[in-house]
């Protein structure tokens, strides 16, 4: 069973809160729990500003993924539109068909991203117009052909 909480314990969650120790490092400090710690500290009216840092680390992190992602959908469309130009110059109907495989390859990359993003909040709406394009191109299948 866990110790009390002695007058002690509420002294010194004090001191060191008011010296602007976080939650956890007072818990080291008077060699109690971090619940003890957070229990002392609501009971007292006393709060911890860590909250707020980990929210605005949270968000920069959050801002990063979604800025990754906009470069992966840019760089897949990119990819798309290089291989329909390559699909358009190729010497062979293989070659064709292969270019135009990766075309819808990349499309699809993109539309999941950009899918993915709509989600999130973030990013643009033009996977719709990338997806009829590719149908247009390759067919609904993506050019696949049952028996090969």
């Amino acid at each position: 069973m866990a110790e009390p909480i002695t007058n002690a314990d509420r002294k010194a969650v004090h001191l060191l809160h008011a010296k602007g120790k976080s939650r956890n490092a007072i818990a080291r400090e008077i060699g109690r729990g971090a619940a003890t710690v957070s229990k002392i500290a609501a009971a007292e009216g006393l709060t911890f500003a860590g909250g707020a840092r980990v929210a605005a680390a949270t968000e920069v992190t959050r801002a990063d993924a979604a800025a990754r992602r906009e470069q992966l959908a840019d760089d897949a469309l990119d990819g798309a539109l290089g291989q329909v130009a390559r699909t358009a110059a190729a010497e062979s109907a293989r070659d064709a068909r292969d270019h135009a495989t990766a075309a819808r390859a990349l499309t699809e990359v993109h539309a999941r991203v950009a899918e993915l993003a709509r989600h999130t909040g973030t990013g643009n709406g033009g996977a719709s117009m990338l997806d009829r394009i590719a149908d247009a191109l390759l067919g609904p299948n993506g050019g696949d052909h049952e028996g090969g």
